[in-house]
């Protein structure tokens, strides 16, 4: 229940986010990423236990702060980055605290579509790791639009993604998921997968329609819509036929 709940206030406040502005809008980002990190460890407990949900919690949120830090510091794997110091919340060595959460958030459900479609471990890491760098085709453009954080290529500020930070995340998500399949040894799931699958589907479909619809308070980036709904399409599609053939 509680993993539903914040699900609930995940959808919630990400539909606020797009008709507020400023203080409310960045409180707004602050709590649609705890609220959905909220679902997804609640969610961890409850299907695979105790001692599953904190090494899953160790592992993501120390390497993804780990990557980070490693990121802005030398601007490898992603590129040249740096995060605005106040709209975030806290930082640390540059990055905000709440940057490992943004990735657990979605690192748990990206982990159990994965492990659906395959049962090799390195065929369900290399699909984790392409399931979370096509999500960032939707999330870097809409945070970079935000200026929660900004891009510099060849010294320059610019809202222009290096092709370099699609290969950084999935060389990064990648190695995260190949931590956690040598950690976690899960047993069957004690529940149903509804809750995060259904945030998936939100964040899939629900940032295609607000990127493609041309009036405003949506987005009206086509381009963005379109890559992010073939970018993960690629493996949410076949995962839903699977899905529906188990059915």
């Amino acid at each position: 229940m509680v993993s539903l709940f914040a699900a609930g206030v995940t959808v919630l406040v990400q539909i606020s986010w797009a008709i507020t502005s400023n203080e409310l809008r960045d409180a707004a980002t602050i709590v649609g990423v705890l609220a959905f990190a909220t679902a997804s460890g609640f969610h961890a407990y409850a299907a695979f236990g105790r001692d599953f949900v904190i090494k899953f919690l160790v592992i993501a949120l120390v390497a993804t702060f780990v990557i980070e830090i490693i990121g802005v510091a030398t601007s490898f794997p992603f590129g040249t980055y740096e995060y605005d110091p106040e709209r975030l919340g806290l930082s640390i060595l540059g990055v905000p605290l709440l940057i490992p959460f943004a990735w657990f958030m979605m690192l748990y459900p990206s982990w159990l579509i994965s492990r659906d479609l395959f049962e090799s471990k390195f065929l369900a890491i290399l699909t984790g790791a392409l399931l979370m760098s096509t999500w960032d085709l939707y999330l870097d453009p809409q945070m970079v639009n935000e200026g929660y954080w900004v891009w510099f290529i060849d010294g320059i500020a610019t809202k222009d993604i290096p092709l370099t930070n699609f290969f950084g995340w999935f060389l990064s998500t990648a190695l995260i998921f190949a931590l956690l399949s040598l950690v976690l040894k899960p047993e069957s799931t004690r529940v149903s997968n509804f809750t995060p699958y259904a945030l998936v589907y939100w964040v899939w479909l629900g940032s295609f329609l607000v990127n493609i619809v041309p009036i405003s308070p949506f987005f009206n980036q086509p381009a963005v819509a379109i890559s992010g709904f073939i970018g993960m399409g690629i493996v949410l599609i076949p995962w839903s036929w699977m899905l529906w053939r188990r059915r």
